[in-house]
């Protein structure tokens, strides 16, 4: 399975992988997502913008108690993690489909 680099942003930041997952750092919340997925919107940047530069230098605006630069760098970073639950939710038969995927039902947006 091969996730567009906008899902692949979006669920290192919002998903939990089990015990393949040892950074210590939890996932975003649903309401911490809320809250950087518009100051993203605010600033003309996407989920995938954040897997490629800098990412200090594009959060250098962002303030937030919980959800830190460290935090979002922390749940990036997880992408063996992220590779292994994958090719497990694979062999399951499950499949992964974002919002941002033109095949999620418009109705559910």
């Amino acid at each position: 399975m091969q996730l567009a680099p906008q899902s692949q942003a979006v669920v290192l930041l919002t998903v939990t992988f089990g015990k393949s997952d040892q950074t210590g750092d939890k996932p975003l919340t649903a309401g911490e997502w809320a809250r950087f997925a518009a100051w993203l919107r605010d600033h003309q940047l996407e989920p995938a913008d954040l897997l490629k530069g800098d990412i200090h230098a594009q959060l250098s605006d962002w303030a937030d108690r919980s959800v830190t630069a460290e935090r979002i760098q922390s749940l990036l970073d997880r992408g063996t993690a992220l590779g292994l639950a994958l090719e497990r939710w694979q062999r399951a038969g499950l499949w992964i489909l974002t919002r941002s995927d033109p095949e999620y039902p418009e109705r559910l947006k």
